[in-house]
This record gives structure tokens, sequence and C-alpha cells, in this order.
């Protein structure tokens, strides 16, 4: 496993540390992993050659509790500049983390982090190639009522019943509705068209949306997705394993799984020990499995960004 180490921070390193940190931000040449920010070149508004945002609406279903009900629910889907429909696109599933219902959970990634700028940047400069990005809310407020959840760390009903529910609603409801809409690798939506595309399918999310990122994407939907961005959470090693480990999903490799965190996020510590965990399972080598400590990063935006812009660099290669 790559680990990428943060720097000693000690009062006499203050001025050398902050003269590094402006340095790193600038950034004047391609892109390279970074455990500091996101250059400034790719966090710039391109008004050059920007991609669309668009929203596409979907009927939720209730898998956790396994009732009739229903929920029409959107994405923002991410198109590159140029989109056309004679080309097959990389896409990228991405999740946001708890926030109180009032946020809009589908802008988190590419407004209030701001990768929509970095996503334009990283396809202009040539750093990766033209991609779509899906960005769908786990929430069902529809489906399990209101949650004015005021402690990121607590898991309330309808958050719980939310993440339970959505492995299946990824598989049966968004993908489907997602890749019959846009052009991707998917010759169809039936399984057996998306199990022969998984290797062009990557999912990302932070803090909560981590975890069911690990929960949902990779314990639940291995035979669909082989790339994993994981920032700011972790889960129980053990149970990833045994699902990974599984009759349904032995014979899948992973393509690659990138992971950072903060060095001062309170998920720190449990991330980095899950990460270890795997490393002694064959499935997890030096050659797919990254972890990035980002210097002087918290539980926030700019870790990140960080975690997604460096883990791009790594998917679909």
């Amino acid at each position: 496993m790559k680990f990428k180490n943060s720097l000693t921070i000690i009062c006499a390193a203050a001025v050398a540390s902050a003269a590094l940190f402006m340095g790193a931000c600038s950034g004047g040449g391609p892109a390279s992993i970074t455990s500091w920010e996101v250059p400034q070149k790719y966090r710039a508004e391109n008004t050059e050659e920007a991609g669309e945002v668009v929203k596409l609406t979907y009927t939720a279903h209730d898998y956790a509790l396994g009732s009739s009900d229903t929920e029409e629910k959107y994405c923002n889907v991410y198109l590159p500049y140029g989109y056309s429909e004679s080309e097959q696109y990389d896409i990228l599933y991405l999740l946001h983390g708890t926030d109180p219902q009032s946020v809009v959970h589908q802008d988190t990634w590419f407004y209030t982090i701001g990768f929509k700028d970095v996503l334009d940047n990283m396809i202009y400069y040539g750093d990766i190639e033209p991609l779509i990005v899906v960005a769908p809310s786990f929430y069902s407020y529809g489906l399990y009522g209101d949650d004015n959840v005021t402690d990121i760390k607590e898991m309330t009903p309808t958050k719980q019943n939310s993440t339970d529910n959505f492995g299946s609603e990824l598989r049966y409801d968004i993908i489907p509705a997602v890749e019959s809409t846009f052009s991707t690798y998917a010759e169809t939506v039936s399984e057996e068209a998306l199990v022969a595309s998984r290797d062009h399918r990557a999912m990302a999310g932070l803090s909560n949306g981590c975890r069911i990122t690990i929960q949902g994407g990779m314990m639940e939907n291995f035979d669909y997705i082989s790339w994993f961005g994981c920032f700011s959470s972790s889960v129980d090693s053990e149970l990833l394993l045994e699902a990974l480990n599984s009759e349904k999903f032995k014979e899948y490799e992973l393509n690659y799984m990138f992971n950072a965190d903060g060095i001062f996020d309170f998920a720190y510590n449990g991330h980095k020990k899950m990460v270890r965990e795997l490393m002694d399972d064959g499935r997890f080598t030096e050659e797919n499995t990254e972890y990035v400590r980002i210097n002087f990063g918290y539980h926030s935006a700019r870790s990140w960004r960080v975690g997604l812009y460096d883990a791009l660099q790594r998917f679909f290669k």
C-alpha cells in the first residue's frame, strides 16, 4: 500500500511550511498527487470549456423496510464539455456526507466543495479523460421522514434507513436511470451489461458518504463497480473482506481503492486502521490501494477536495 506521509508540525518549521503550502497551491505543471491543496489553476472557473450540470429524476423504492412506498428523487449529473451521445464515457457516482435536511445534498461536491471547476480544469488540461459524474443523495426523506440531524456522528432512524436502502437504490434505481439516459460503456442497463462494464464505473464519498460507498458500493455492488474513493470514514474491515471474498464477489478484481483523511480528522485513526487491516488480505495490495494523509487537514472541504483530485489521477488508468 502506498502511504503518503504528512510533515511533522513544529514551531521552528512554521515559515518553511507556509512557503511550501503556497507553492503546492499554485501548481504550474500537470496534476500530481498532493497532500496540501488542489492547485489554483484547477480551482479557478473555466470559462472556455466548462462542463454542464443537469438534473435527472428517478423513482426510488423502499428496499430497507420492504414497503410499496416510492419517492421521486433526483441526481445532479456532470456532463463534460463537448459531451456527445456518440462517445462512451467512464462514470463516477459521488456521495455527500451528513448534513441538515435544509442542505441541497446533490450540490455538495459540485458547488460547496467546488469540484465542478476542478473537473472542468482536469479535463481541459488533459490530466483525465472526459467523464460523467453523478451526485445523488442517499437521504430518502419521502420514504423515511424528516431528519434535522445536528450531530454528524448520530445515527438517526432516517439516516439508518436511508443508509440501509442506498445500495439497492443505487443498483436498481439510480444506475439504470442514469446509464439508460447518458452514454457510458454499458451497452444496456441489464445486469449482464452493467457487470461487463464495471471497469468503467467508480464510486466515491466523504464522511457518511464514504461509509456508504464501502457498504452500498463495495459490499453490495462490487460486481458493478471496480474503482473506489474513500474520504473520512471507515467500516469494520472484517465485514468488508467477508463480502468481497463471498461466493458472489470472489471472482471480481479491485481496480483501485484510494483513501485520504486530514491528519486532524476525527475519522483519521479508524480509517487508517481499516486500510492497514485490509492489506493483510490478498485483495488489497501495493498496486491497488493507496492512503494519503492531508497535511493540516480536518473533516472539511479542503481535505475532501484534495482526496478526490488525487483519486481521479488513479481512476480509469
